[in-house]
């Protein structure tokens, strides 16, 4: 059963604050640009945010607010930050999205504006030391920050804004290459209950229960992230359509593979190329687990199709 978690400023976090947090910080580690008007209608947040600075870099570069004139609407939302990278945008209710290259899609990190900034102060201060250099022990032989850190990273971003979808689906993922799946399936019920229409959370959930060996579960909630996927008119709705199939193979239900098998079809008439050649390509670089997982799901969906059963041969 999902529990409502309470950030530690419930009652509200205002910018001035979190601003404050910044001219605290060792000089050189924060670069704040003098505040400049913004293009018309952007939404209220930024226009407060914009109030005190036209832009800034911090933790060195690991965060980067957009001068003025680069923010830019896109879509329905407007475009105000780049994390590592990544593009940040701002929707009209307030909320904070990240371009997420895992999932190939855009995911909430953060209900109000404030909380969020506030959480990537907290979360990128861990990695730092007093003099602004990179703190010992943080990173990997990779360059990889350590699970440690990370965890405390999102726990941080947590408790600034516990209803943030994206940091609690992060943790759960976390505790999964753990193999704490108890643990991962109570943060992905809070995520699910906090964002009902987060399809990724309610994927990795049903992914849980099939690891814990509860396949019914698992295509209930496979189910619920496929109806959320098509009712938000998600580009990947048929993958998640795809992937109940699969689950109802699994557990021996026909009528659902079928009712599955075909929404898929219709929704993703392109995905049985790219799983193909996704498989084709796992197969040719010996990763023969990952074919065999694609072919699995593209036999759920077309499981006649000659193609496909030429395939589930070569990776038998």
């Amino acid at each position: 059963m999902a529990r409502r978690r309470k950030s530690s400023d419930e009652a509200g976090l205002d910018l001035d604050r979190v601003f404050a947090m910044l001219d605290d910080a060792p000089p050189g580690l924060h670069d704040l640009d003098p505040a400049r008007d913004l293009p018309p209608g952007v939404p209220e947040p930024l226009i407060e945010l914009y109030a005190r600075c036209g832009g800034a870099r911090i933790y060195v570069d690991s965060l980067e607010l957009l001068a003025p004139d680069d923010v830019e609407q896109v879509g329905t939302r407007w475009r105000f930050a780049a994390q590592d990278g990544d593009p940040v945008a701002l929707d009209a209710k307030g909320r904070v999205w990240r371009a997420d290259s895992s999932v190939e899609d855009d995911v909430c990190e953060g209900t109000r504006l404030d909380r969020w900034l506030a959480g990537q102060l907290d979360a990128l201060a861990l990695i730092y030391d007093g003099d602004g250099e990179f703190a010992d022990h943080v990173f990997d032989e990779d360059g990889e920050i350590v699970p440690e850190v990370r965890e405390q990273q999102l726990r941080a971003q947590l408790k600034r804004d516990a209803s943030a979808p994206g940091p609690r689906w992060r943790l759960a993922q976390l505790l999964l290459e753990r193999d704490a799946e108890v643990d991962a399936r109570d943060e992905l019920e809070q995520v699910v209950a906090d964002d009902p229409v987060f399809a990724w959370a309610w994927l990795d959930l049903a992914r849980v229960s099939e690891r814990l060996g509860e396949t019914r579960g698992a295509i209930d909630e496979a189910r619920m992230g496929a109806e959320a996927a098509e009712g938000t008119q998600h580009p990947q709705a048929g993958y998640f359509w795809a992937q109940l199939a699969r689950l109802a193979v699994r557990g021996g239900d026909e009528l659902v593979r079928a009712e599955a098998a075909t929404k898929a079809s219709l929704l993703a008439p392109d995905l049985k190329r790219a799983q193909l050649e996704g498989a084709r390509e796992r197969l040719e670089a010996g990763d023969l687990a990952s074919a065999q997982g694609l072919v699995e799901l593209l036999r759920a969906v077309w499981p006649r199709d000659l193609e496909v059963l030429d395939l589930a041969k070569q990776v038998q």
